[in-house]
Order: C-alpha cells, then structure tokens, then sequence
C-alpha cells in the first residue's frame, strides 16, 4: 500500500502492532509476552516514534536484501508523547517527533539497528535536514521483552512540534496514558494546516498538490514552521544532524 502516494501520506503512521516483534525478509513476526529477546549486542537502540512504529514502513526501508532481521521492542516511555513536526514530508504527510510532557506515558517501539542498518536509516531521515540523530539520557520507561535502558537514540525534528492555540498536538494513532493535549489522526491535521494555507481546496486536493508539488510544499513547510514548539529536555547530546 505504500507504493500509493495518496496512501503513503494520508495513512501515516500506518498499521502499529500492539506487541514486540521481529523484522525479517520486508516482513514481520509478533513476539511472545515473555520472549526476551536475544541477539541485540552490538545493536543502538534508536526510538521509533512515527512511521518507523510501522512494519509496513521498516519493510519498505528495509525490504529484505541483505541483512535485514531487526527486533523491535515495546516500549512505554515516561514524561514524553508523540506529536506533529512543523514540515510536510517528501510524500506528502506531516510526521511525527518527540516531545516532552510531565506526566504522559507513550507506547512506542524500539528498533534495534546494526551498523549498516543504522547508517540506511539515517539516509531516510537525516538526508532531508528535517531530523537530527540524538541522545536521549536519563530516562524512564518499561521495555517489553528487552533489557532495562537509561538512554535511547531518536530522530527529533529539527524544525520543532506543530501547535494548534500553543500546544503540540499527539498522533491519534500513537496510545498514550494521562495524554495532557488533545490528539489528531492525519488527516485531522492536514485538514487543520489546509484550513490555515488553502482555504478554497478540499484536503484530498490539498495532500495531492503537496504530493506532486516540491516547491508548494516547501513553502507550506515555512507557514508550519512560523508557530514551531523547540524541543526542551535538559539531557539530550545531538550526535549527527
């Protein structure tokens, strides 16, 4: 389904399993409850908190030529949510970034990348000049069927959160506990940011011309951008950017 433009950006984060599981040959498996999972030596654990969630998208990134097993763990990360970036990507879709909030748990994932897979990733989203590679220190979470961490690797945006009256605004799609702001699918916030930039399109119209017009959609990037959340946690190291 990703192959539809149309799909790809109106769908995202796309299709989120509700446990663990393994990546292998652009498919997937679920992983037991109690499976500790082996095999992560020599895999950083880099937060999934959009589409990288997805099996759908790991197999498009990742679409078994190679060495192509990742394990993918849950995750139930404390004081953070899932929230909207100020920029529409490349096909079409406002993605997601991380954000901090006292008092919320986010259910994410994370995927567990070697080397060359790390450094595919980072072509995906580094390459854009929408993410930098971070790390997270000094968290707090629960980690299905892995080991105890106190630190993660995660794409934050480097353009900030998107905010509607001041306030970031969660990824419907993504579950949370005790979440403070109110939450959009995809297209409740496209047909927010269509509201704001082309009053006169119907959001279907809006998410095509974004699709096939680079230069449109860069400029709709800058209008997102104007009421741009920063990112602030006081222990995170940006690594690459």
């Amino acid at each position: 389904m990703l192959n539809d433009p149309y799909y790809r950006a109106s769908q995202y984060p796309y299709q989120i399993p509700d446990r663990s599981y393994i990546m292998e040959d652009g498919t997937h498996r679920l992983v037991d409850h109690d499976q500790l999972l082996e095999g992560l030596e020599g895999r950083n654990p880099i937060l999934a908190v959009g589409s990288n969630l997805s099996p759908q998208q790991l197999g498009r990134k990742f679409p078994g030529t190679g060495d192509s097993v990742i394990p993918v763990t849950k995750i139930h990360l404390r004081h953070f949510d899932s929230v909207y970036s100020t920029h529409f990507s490349s096909y079409g879709s406002i993605p997601a970034t991380l954000f901090p909030v006292q008092g919320t748990e986010v259910s994410l994932f994370i995927n567990w990348l070697n080397p060359a897979q790390e450094s595919r990733m980072h072509t995906t989203e580094i390459a854009s000049e929408n993410y930098r590679f971070c790390r997270l220190n000094n968290i707090e979470c629960t980690i299905d069927n892995g080991p105890t961490l106190d630190h993660l690797y995660v794409y934050l945006s480097s353009r900030g959160a998107l905010s509607i009256n001041g306030s970031p605004v969660p990824l419907s799609a993504i579950k949370a506990q005790d979440r403070r702001w109110a939450a959009l699918d995809q297209m409740g916030i496209q047909d927010h940011a269509r509201a704001a930039m082309a009053p006169d399109q119907n959001v279907d119209d809006f998410i095509h011309t974004n699709i096939s017009n680079p230069d449109l959609r860069r400029q709709r990037t800058d209008l997102l951008n104007r009421e741009a959340i920063d990112f602030t946690y006081n222990d995170v190291d940006v690594i690459e950017s």
